[in-house]
């Protein structure tokens, strides 16, 4: 059974159930600071110590077979009353920066959430009882229309509140109202914080992060790269780290960087700023990395063009894109920049893309590698006519991959359990995986597939090169695939 109860009630006695964090929200709430119409949520810690119970979960071999099926259960809790009962009144809800249309959609987020971190706590430290306690309770806030979300916190080192707007716009009087009021807020709360906030009808507070100031002087660079220990954790699969929202400051093997998710033709000026910088600090914090880059796949509103397509026939999304690409190539000098070409539907579009990008003086070189993002079944089909056309390297979009294979639209939460589907999927990939081997062009996986235990087994038994995943689950990548590399080799040798 869930806990639910609005933010504005919580006092001292719910920190042990409710967390300090949203407890702090509820203070600054009746501190009279505008927060949000927000409602603290705990997980359902019985339900999902049953369905973890009835599974063998003695090693993490055990795991990575039967994570399928555990999803799958855990998928099918339904929404708790109390959950309907409170958000009833509400149509549209903010988790964790992410917008919500419907009560079922964010209770399957919200499962997501919780699962993720018992995986982790898996992966980590193999199964224990109580795995499923003391999750992380989360913050649901009942919204309408957001123009923008933003975070702050008071930077000792300038003196002044450093602000970041993450995603949308905010008028400069929204910015100094959130000035004041994170100056309000540390005060009241006596402990410096890092604050989020909405634009919704006004500027309205929505969660609280702990704030720990950046060290310098006192620790030697190396003995910060010591702790890291990238080493500890390797695999002879790449693990390319998806850097399209946040940074890192870690080693990798490479970047992903999906430009769709940062660069925003609504928005042209501000968004191609974020992308240039992003790009540039990617590929000058790991030099001897690759950097991919795709090229923005962007749905139009109306007929649903995208990918390559789109950006043939609209400059004003192709160009900015190809403008980045000079300035960090050409003007910056960094070239271990490479480009990724989106959802490609035959082989002239991707003739078509590289004829434009020979233009702009993005011509497929030794130092520049042009990869074909494949998506649709006819890529897989005609493998052998793009390996003709010219591509360098592939990246097997899973989630497209199986969302054109069985049918459904892999972005709507409620078709979901269709992913789990993967038997036919294996099956189509093989001959045109023996086809990249023959003519040694290397291929990554990229996609929420990417961890399935039967789908990376899969794929790392047959030699794909590397996957894409976010940088917090880098780690548990590794972890994993030592594993299913060390399966492999005893099966070999046995």
């Amino acid at each position: 059974m869930i806990e639910i109860l609005p933010i504005k009630l919580l006092t001292d006695e719910d920190a042990p159930i409710f967390g300090n964090l949203s407890v702090a929200l509820g203070k600054l709430s009746r501190f009279g600071l505008p927060v949000g119409q927000a409602f603290a949520v705990t997980p359902p810690n019985l339900k999902l110590k049953t369905v973890f119970e009835h599974h063998d979960f003695g090693t993490k071999e055990v795991f990575t077979q039967s994570l399928t099926s555990v999803e799958k259960e855990i998928r099918q809790i339904p929404v708790p009353e109390a959950l309907s009962h409170e958000l009833k009144k509400h149509k549209k809800f903010l988790l964790n920066s992410k917008e919500f249309k419907s009560i079922k959609n964010l209770w399957l987020a919200l499962l997501s959430f919780w699962l993720d971190q018992i995986k982790h706590r898996l992966w980590n430290k193999g199964f224990y009882p109580g795995i499923t306690e003391e999750l992380d309770p989360q913050i649901v806030v009942a919204i309408k229309k957001i123009e923008g979300l933003c975070s702050s916190y008071f930077d000792p080192m300038q003196d002044d509140v450093a602000i970041s707007i993450k995603s949308g716009k905010a008028h400069p009087a929204d910015l100094k109202k959130i000035m004041k009021l994170t100056e309000l807020a540390n005060k009241k709360l006596f402990i410096p914080h890092e604050y989020e906030w909405i634009i919704d009808d006004g500027v309205k507070l929505t969660g609280i992060k702990p704030y720990t100031p950046a060290v310098t002087g006192i620790l030697p660079p190396i003995v910060l790269s010591c702790k890291a220990s990238p080493c500890e954790a390797k695999s002879a699969v790449k693990v390319y780290f998806e850097l399209s929202k946040g940074y890192a400051i870690e080693r990798s093997d490479g970047v992903y960087i999906d430009s769709g998710k940062v660069f925003n033709p609504d928005k042209p000026k501000e968004s191609f700023e974020d992308l240039a910088f992003k790009l540039v600090e990617s590929a000058t914090t790991f030099p001897d990395s690759p950097v991919l880059f795709k090229l923005a796949d962007i749905p139009e509103d109306q007929g649903k063009v995208r990918g390559a397509l789109r950006l043939l026939h609209q400059t004003s999304l192709f160009n900015p894109l190809i403008s980045v690409l000079d300035f960090a190539r050409h003007k910056k000098g960094l070239i271990n920049i490479h480009i990724v070409i989106p959802y490609v539907r035959g082989v002239n579009e991707l003739l078509q893309i590289k004829r434009e990008l020979a233009v702009k003086n993005l011509a497929r070189k030794n130092s520049l590698g042009i990869w074909l993002e494949v998506c649709v079944p006819e890529n897989i089909i005609n493998m052998e006519s793009y390996f003709e056309a010219g591509i360098d390297g592939v990246v097997l979009n899973l989630d497209e991959l199986i969302s054109n294979l069985n049918g459904f639209d892999h972005q709507e939460g409620e078709l979901a359990f269709y992913k789990q589907e993967v038997e036919g999927l294996i099956k189509f990939l093989g001959d045109g995986i023996k086809l990249l081997h023959k003519s040694k062009i290397p291929f990554i996986a990229y996609g929420s597939l990417t961890l399935n235990s039967k789908i990376l087994e899969f794929l790392v038994e047959k030699g794909v090169y590397g996957i894409v995943v976010e940088r917090y689950e880098a780690h548990s990548a590794y972890d994993l695939l030592r594993q299913i590399e060390r399966k492999i080799v005893t099966h070999i040798h046995l």
